[in-house]
């Protein structure tokens, strides 16, 4: 009773300072080291982690729930350690049955900790949406994320694995009752002979022999098998099969509106719904409908207007390739006929400092050669870092514009953009821009 009253206390205290998300639960840990393992949760426990699409595929996840009615307890705010999840359950609690108050509890879970997360409560469920280069100061290859993931994922958790993705997917080699999503629609593959700066793909994750694929989506993600073992893409239980007038199509039977249309999140979208039906038990037409049109609203896309251009920011993760080469492809696939894309690299990240800007080169930047991209704008600190890859990437240096100074770069914004503009950055970045943007806003109508 005692831990759960103070974790109560203490994240009313927190919220008021901005430490209510973790400190709460990390204080607790240490006074009652086992306090979640007498917590009485809901039948159905959805963890999901892997090193991209997390907090969409949460935040999709919980608004499909919370719209059938469920009462959800899920940790939207993206405090996806030990101690953040500790704060979450606690707080939720009650005090004399320790009971959490919820039909469902959705937890994001950072790839690396699930071994301490799940050391004393057992999902119901797990979502492993993939495996990329991800943060390599941090953690290493992804072959060791891979092996530390391993370790956090209880024998008796369902798991729901992206059929398209080579390493996560091969956890269910040999694992009974596994679930498969993935995406088959022509329209979201990419082009044919379409060069990657890297490919992390080109090896069996089970035996190493040479894997082949049918076709790609992004990167390593496609349709994949192995000469050698014959280890390949399991057929999905659900998939994208399709787009159709701007929306996805689901099992072939249902159209559902995305916030954003690329093979990012519609590998986030097939996941979420995949979770509805067979994690939470939702009827599939049922779920169809909730996941339709649904648009977050978490500050990962956020539209504006500027000098007469209507502009999309884009949240993306540093040191990390499918976030920005998923931007780049909403880019190349808007409508209008011209576009910009802004990049900013100001800081590499919140919670370290390093200058290894290796990361840049995992990024897909050769596809801003495509002539519809009229105008290339890089800024921050590691702006030249990032011009230095544009330019080897084939970016005409007539169209590039390298501006470190962020106030004068919303200059360039508002004076050398042409058709639509795309701004990408990360967490560490995102206000740099979205601050300014106010700012400039204000300027422009006094």
């Amino acid at each position: 009773m005692l831990d759960i009253l103070m974790c109560k206390l203490l994240r009313a205290i927190g919220a008021k300072i901005g430490r209510g998300s973790s400190l709460p639960g990390s204080i607790c840990r240490k006074i009652w080291p086992g306090c979640l393992k007498t917590l009485k949760l809901p039948d159905k426990v959805i963890a999901v982690t892997g090193s991209n699409g997390k907090t969409s595929t949460v935040a999709l996840l919980c608004e499909i729930a919370e719209r059938a009615g469920l009462k959800v307890v899920c940790n939207r705010e993206g405090s996806n350690q030990i101690e953040g999840i500790t704060t979450l359950l606690l707080s939720s609690a009650d005090p004399r049955t320790r009971r959490v108050d919820a039909d469902v509890v959705i937890l994001e879970s950072d790839e690396r900790f699930c071994q301490y997360t799940f050391r004393d409560i057992t999902p119901s469920h797990m979502i492993i949406t993939n495996l990329f280069r991800d943060q390599l100061t941090r953690n290493g290859h992804r072959e060791f994320v891979k092996g530390e993931l391993k370790k956090g994922i209880p024998d008796g958790t369902a798991l729901i694995l992206n059929s398209n993705e080579p390493l996560s997917c091969s956890y269910g080699a040999g694992r009974e009752g596994c679930i498969y999503y993935g995406v088959s629609a022509p329209e979201l593959m990419e082009e044919p002979g379409i060069q990657h700066a890297y490919d992390d793909g080109a090896y069996c994750p089970v035996c190493g022999g040479k894997m082949e694929y049918r076709y790609r989506i992004s990167g390593h993600v496609g349709s994949f098998s192995c000469e050698k073992c014959g280890f390949r893409t399991p057929k999905p239980d659900h998939s994208v099969t399709g787009t159709e007038e701007g929306k996805l199509v689901i099992d072939g039977k249902w159209a559902v509106t995305p916030q954003i249309l690329n093979e990012a999140f519609a590998q986030n979208m097939i996941a979420a719904y995949t979770a509805a039906v067979e994690g939470i038990g939702i009827e599939p037409e049922r779920a169809a409908e909730l996941l339709d049109g649904i648009e977050l609203d978490n500050g990962r896309v956020v539209e504006f207007d500027i000098s007469g251009h209507h502009g999309r920011f884009m949240l993306c993760k540093h040191e990390n390739s499918m976030a920005y080469n998923g931007a780049i492809s909403t880019a190349l696939r808007d409508p209008a006929e011209e576009v910009t894309v802004v990049f900013i690299v100001d800081r590499l990240s919140r919670k370290y400092v390093a200058n290894d800007m290796s990361w840049l080169w995992d990024i897909d930047f050769d596809r801003l050669s495509d002539p519809k991209v009229k105008k290339v704008i890089v800024s921050g600190g590691f702006a030249h870092d990032a011009a230095a890859r544009m330019l080897v990437g084939g970016v005409g240096e007539d169209r590039l514009i390298i501006e470190p100074d962020l106030d004068k770069m919303m200059d360039a914004v508002s004076e050398e953009s042409e058709g639509t503009i795309y701004v990408m950055t990360c967490f560490t970045d995102q206000y740099k821009f979205l601050n300014r943007l106010k700012r400039y806003d204000r300027e422009e109508t006094r």
